[in-house]
């Protein structure tokens, strides 16, 4: 049993611990969390979906001995085909440009001591309508790829100098 004089001194200690123990605050720390968000165009466009995108391939005529015919050629997926992807219900339109000639309408490969080959591009199988660098192609993005063929030809013309014949073009998908 504890007595009166044993529960004072209890008590007198309890106080006395109490009083000289340093206070317990609360602590806190403060840091940053990075916020991102990465929004995507609505269309790509490009040859194949990511290793080249933003670049068609190559349409290639070919290999001839004269010019004393003519000359098609359709551009397949990476090797002259056009892809686009734009989301559901996404207008866009795809533009080639005239290539070194200037004149989409006379468009021509350059060769060996500055020899020309005339050639030019083409919206569809019918060969009609030449693909320019302002009424172009127009779709509507549907979310997957699609694919527009590039139809090219060669007229018949004058054989040039043997040699490889090239010309770039630009192409513009917009949306």
């Amino acid at each position: 049993m504890v007595c009166r004089r044993d529960s004072k001194w209890i008590w007198l200690v309890l106080m006395v611990s109490t009083a000289a123990s340093p206070s317990i605050h609360a602590a806190s720390k403060s840091a940053t969390v990075g916020i991102t968000a990465e929004v995507l165009p609505a269309c790509s466009a490009g040859s194949t979906v990511p290793a080249t995108l933003g670049q068609f391939g190559t349409l290639d005529f070919g290999t001839h001995l004269d010019l004393a015919a003519q000359v098609t050629v359709v551009g397949t997926a990476g090797a002259g085909a056009l892809r686009v992807n734009c989301l559901a219900s996404t207008p866009y339109r795809v533009l080639i440009s005239a290539g070194g000639s200037g004149n989409v309408n006379a468009r021509r490969m350059t060769g060996p001591a500055a020899a020309q080959v005339s050639y030019n591009l083409y919206t569809s199988a019918t060969y009609a309508t030449v693909w320019d660098n302002s009424i172009g192609v127009t779709g509507t993005g549907n979310g997957q790829d699609q694919l527009l063929p590039v139809y090219g030809r060669v007229p018949v013309q004058a054989t040039p100098l043997s040699g490889t014949y090239t010309d770039t073009v630009t192409v513009t998908v917009s949306w």
